[in-house]
């Protein structure tokens, strides 16, 4: 068998290797943004909120594709491999937040139902500089988080007693990682998880919760391009992936 060894670096822009390969000097990332919203309350116990955004990123900040070094370079570290940090792309944001909230009276004690939704979208604009295109990064700003996010909750409180149920749903995403043959893709579907918990106020002071997270015990798809790291689910995943979790939770205030 025979071992060959890799060496990689990830250089400043100012180093002579990276120059040669086409970095250039960073320049600070600039942003403009533009939102607009709109709220409501009723007298009935219903309100809710509606903002809108799109925020412009240039020369956004990242890490560039890694180059073979050329035999001519000097190169006294003898890399075999080098990246280095680049003002690579221009990007755009355009999103929702809507909240809605009803609370009212029921029996002995007030209900509160609140559903929230958001929608997230980043495009990468343009490039700037042809010399040193990395998809992977393009992904990562594009894809990496899902488009689409939404919770959803019915409390009830009666006297000292609060009772909570909660939905969470994440859509979508792709996780990025690589080994030896450059970078992996996966696409995870979207997933939902329940939470459910109960509390008791025995004085402004003290309290106590039981709940649980994941109350159903679901889990993500596997993720298949980090088995070799002993991961069976993504550790880049914008949820937790332990599956249920139970607690009991003592609040004290002084």
């Amino acid at each position: 068998m025979t071992l060959q060894i890799f060496n990689r670096g990830r250089l400043s822009p100012t180093d002579p290797i990276a120059v040669a390969l086409g970095a250039k000097p960073l320049k600070p990332e600039t942003s403009d943004t533009i939102t607009a919203g709109l709220t409501f309350r009723t007298h009935f116990g219903l309100s809710g909120s509606i903002d809108a955004y799109q925020i412009n990123v240039d020369n956004r900040f990242s890490e560039s594709a890694a180059f073979a070094v050329p035999s001519t370079l000097p190169n006294p570290l003898r890399f075999t491999a080098v990246s280095f940090f680049t003002n690579d792309f221009n990007t755009r944001t355009r999103g929702i937040d809507a909240v809605l909230n009803y609370t009212r009276q029921l029996g002995p004690g007030r209900a509160t139902a609140t559903i929230a939704y958001n929608y997230n979208d980043t495009k990468v604009t343009s490039a700037k500089s042809a010399a040193i295109p990395n998809d992977t990064q393009r992904r990562i700003f594009q894809e990496r988080l899902p488009k689409h996010n939404a919770t959803g909750s019915v409390a009830y409180d009666i006297g000292p007693v609060g009772l909570l149920a909660r939905g969470r749903f994440y859509g979508a995403w792709t996780d990025i990682t690589g080994n030896a043959t450059g970078d992996l893709f996966q696409r995870f579907g979207s997933i939902a998880l329940f939470d459910v918990s109960a509390s008791y106020k025995f004085d402004e002071h003290f309290s106590i919760r039981v709940g649980a997270e994941n109350v159903f015990n679901t889990y993500p798809d596997e993720a298949t391009n980090q088995a070799v790291r002993g991961l069976i689910y993504s550790r880049n995943a914008p949820y937790d992936t332990d599956g249920g979790q139970y607690y009991v939770r003592v609040g004290m205030k002084f």
